[in-house]
């Protein structure tokens, strides 16, 4: 056995600002760097980093309506311009994390993953294996990848996120936003509070101007969370705008926020 792997999932709202294109919160992105590198070299834990479109991919994606494959609008030349901005917010962010201090190397999920109608039917990860075993915190993202069925479509960085937790046995799946968890409606004040555990059943209160993204928001993000949590993954969601809450939760350490209970 290994040293436990963590997954954490950089969410797009929390590394770009979604009412602008193209806008990398750079400072954001480093100060994680820096958390994620002491976090790894304080616990001795295997890391895989994934991040959201953001105000990258997004855009793109939802006017070209490319998650439909072939039969969307756009076509064939909405997949090629979408590929090539998360290309570009890839590097965008594997160079802050670096610069933080990350040993990270970059995997796009287009060489690794392919889906049938939506959902990952095979994937090769031995990318993913090779850049571990060589002490180094391998980051992908969501993106847009072959599909048997569609010809191509949009694959979430939370469906990544899960499917890798669930597949590698994680510890620990780590939701990390721009707000302090999941919020819920408190009955007896009426007001809304952050649940610290959230279950299957609960109503969801959505904060923060949500801007509406391709692959479903906080409600995806919850149903994907639920799948690893459900195959034994303890999973969180935290906000990454609080410093070294991100670096605490890898550690173990009790932090606020929202930890899903199956």
């Amino acid at each position: 056995m290994g040293p436990p792997l963590i997954i954490v999932k950089l969410g797009g709202s929390l590394i770009t600002d979604k009412s602008r294109r193209f806008s990398l919160n750079a400072d954001v992105v480093k100060r994680l760097g820096r958390e994620l590198a002491e976090a790894v070299k304080e616990s001795g834990v295997d890391l895989i980093v994934v991040h959201g479109g953001g105000s990258y991919a997004h855009p793109i994606a939802k006017e070209y309506l490319v998650s439909e494959g072939l039969r969307s609008k756009g076509g064939l030349r909405g997949f090629v311009e979408t590929s090539r901005v998360v290309r570009m917010l890839c590097l965008d962010v594997l160079s802050n994390l670096v610069e933080g201090g990350l040993m990270a190397i970059s995997i796009p999920a287009s060489s690794i993953f392919t889906t049938r109608s939506g959902r990952i039917s095979t994937c090769n990860l031995e990318p993913v294996f090779s850049a571990l075993r060589l002490g180094l915190v391998p980051v992908t993202s969501g993106d847009v990848v072959f599909d048997r069925d569609l010809g191509f479509t949009v694959l979430s960085g939370d469906e990544i996120s899960s499917y890798l937790a669930v597949r590698l046995r994680a510890k620990r799946l780590i939701y990390t936003m721009n707000v302090d968890g999941i919020y819920v409606r408190d009955w007896t004040t009426g007001g809304v509070k952050v649940a610290e555990e959230f279950s299957r059943g609960m109503s969801i209160v959505p904060v923060g101007g949500e801007v509406e993204d391709v692959t479903g928001g906080i409600a995806r993000k919850i149903e994907e969370g639920f799948m690893a949590a459900e195959a034994g993954v303890e999973v969180l969601f935290i906000n990454g705008l609080a410093e070294n809450r991100l670096k605490n939760a890898i550690l173990g350490l009790p932090v606020p926020g929202t930890r899903l209970k199956p």
